[in-house]
């Protein structure tokens, strides 16, 4: 069930082909993020990654692959994915499984630089959760950061 459910939110995230709307600045509210430091327009046409905000205490990403673009978040705590678990939310895979599952075939669809950011993001992240639109829209934070 839990791989249809996951399938389901792939393909719904997948399908998106448009991208946020337009924002004046660019602000960084991660630190770890992978900036070059300019604080340029967000120009969704050039944008390959860039940061959502975060959702349910975890960091969401928007990663372009192929003709579409994929919602991710990353977490290391085993406390956000339990408590998310204990409310009924199964989104989160840990990173062997979303591998095994998502990951490696998302990995193929992505240019070298996404791809960079991509696996950094992953070494970071003990858990993975693939997220919709509907999601992502109550995002809090800075959405539309141009990471890449």
């Amino acid at each position: 069930m839990l791989v249809i459910s996951l399938y389901v939110a792939v393909q719904t995230g997948t399908n998106r082909i448009d991208q946020p709307q337009e924002q004046a600045q660019i602000q960084t509210p991660v630190g770890d993020l992978d900036d070059d430091g300019d604080d340029e327009p967000f120009d969704r046409s050039k944008c390959k990654v860039y940061y959502a905000g975060v959702l349910l205490g975890a960091n969401v990403f928007w990663f372009h692959h192929g003709s579409r673009g994929t919602y991710l978040m990353f977490t290391d705590s085993d406390q956000l994915v339990d408590k998310a678990q204990n409310r009924g939310v199964n989104i989160w895979l840990s990173k062997s499984d979303f591998l095994n599952l998502l990951g490696s075939d998302l990995m193929q669809q992505m240019e070298p630089e996404v791809k960079e950011v991509f696996a950094s993001r992953l070494d970071r992240a003990n858990y993975v959760a693939v997220v919709d639109d509907s999601l992502t829209a109550r995002a809090s934070g800075a959405a539309n950061d141009c990471v890449r």
